[in-house]
């Protein structure tokens, strides 16, 4: 028996970093279930089915608010999810051999510092920049024109498509189908939802500004999600009615996680995604040297803490407005 009040508050953290960062968070929900008792394929499926739902949720409500490239997201979402076959078939080749675990922890962590290092150095040069310009503010568009993004551009493979809710005027098809297919392996052979991948490379890659990076990765994650739910489901791996009560839990955090992102800029979301990798990375090598449990707990702490600094913006916001509705008007 697992209490049910632990898992509501497991998918409002999840819903929060869900709402704000567009990633499923199976990082942190799969490892969770499987300390709380889950058998980790039961884990697995479950968490797939829960991404699935909260995704939808807060993919809804970024198109709402206008943040979300739709026919960027189903695209590369369906060749993601050819891109999750190859990748899960590598692994099973390689858990054959009994390499399984170490070559997957070994690429978790690579990728994710290469990541983290990559959009903190980023982030450095912006205020560098910034400070050197007097101040100078620098449109939201220009932080995503990264040197990968100008060689993506260059591609000049026909078809080409414009991308006019993402600011793309003309880019090769065959960047955005590769960019889909590589999101798609990783996440297969990393057992992500792909929300990770995808993130950094909407801005880095295509060049999607990042808040409309965040809803489009949304996108991504229900599509991947939804094939590994029929999947997993298949095999009855499936625990829909604790799932229902995480994805219950969920619905509050990913509106406030959504909300948030109206309180900050693109570049202050890449900084505390960078972070959050770095912390992932960090719990995946404790794995690693057979450290799981203070693995699991050092994620888990660390997303509570990311989780009250992304309110803290929007919690801030709706007290300056509750003290400027109560002040007294000046009498004429």
């Amino acid at each position: 028996m697992i209490n049910p009040f632990l898992l509501l508050l497991l998918g409002f953290i999840l819903g929060i970093l869900t709402g704000f960062f567009g990633v499923g968070g199976g990082f942190l929900l799969t490892p969770a279930l499987n300390i709380l008792g889950f058998q980790m394929v039961y884990a697995i499926g479950t968490g797939f089915f829960t991404l699935m739902g909260k995704t939808l949720f807060a993919a809804i409500m970024h198109h709402r608010l206008g943040n979300l490239d739709l026919r960027l997201g189903i695209t590369v979402g369906l060749f993601s999810i050819a891109g999750v076959e190859l990748g899960k078939r590598l692994v099973l080749h390689l858990e054959r051999l009994h390499l399984a675990g170490v070559y997957v922890r070994v690429a978790y962590i690579v990728l994710l510092v290469l990541i983290s290092i990559f959009m903190l150095k980023e982030n450095y040069h912006y205020w560098s920049t910034k400070q050197n310009e007097q101040k100078k503010k620098i449109p939201e568009t220009q932080e995503s024109r990264s040197a990968f993004t100008r060689l993506a551009y260059r591609i000049g493979l026909p078809p080409r498509v414009s991308l006019p809710h993402s600011g793309t005027d003309s880019i090769s098809l065959w960047v955005i189908i590769a960019s889909g297919m590589v999101i798609g392996f990783l996440s297969g052979f990393m057992g992500l939802g792909g929300g990770f991948i995808a993130l950094p490379f909407l801005i880095y890659v295509i060049g999607v500004p990042t808040i409309t990076a965040v809803g489009t990765s949304l996108v991504i994650v229900f599509l991947v999600s939804c094939y590994g739910t029929a999947v997993y489901a298949i095999g009855q791996y499936v625990e829909w009615m604790l799932a229902l009560i995480i994805l219950a839990g969920s619905l509050l955090g990913v509106q406030l996680g959504v909300y948030a992102t109206k309180y900050v800029t693109g570049m202050k979301i890449k900084i505390l995604f960078a972070l959050l990798l770095l912390v992932v990375a960090v719990s995946v090598f404790l794995k690693q040297i057979n450290m799981a449990t203070f693995s699991t707990w050092i994620i888990l702490s660390s997303a509570c803490a990311l989780c009250l600094a992304i309110l803290f913006p929007l919690g801030k916001s709706l007290l300056t407005k509750d003290n400027r509705r109560g002040r007294p008007r000046p009498q004429v």
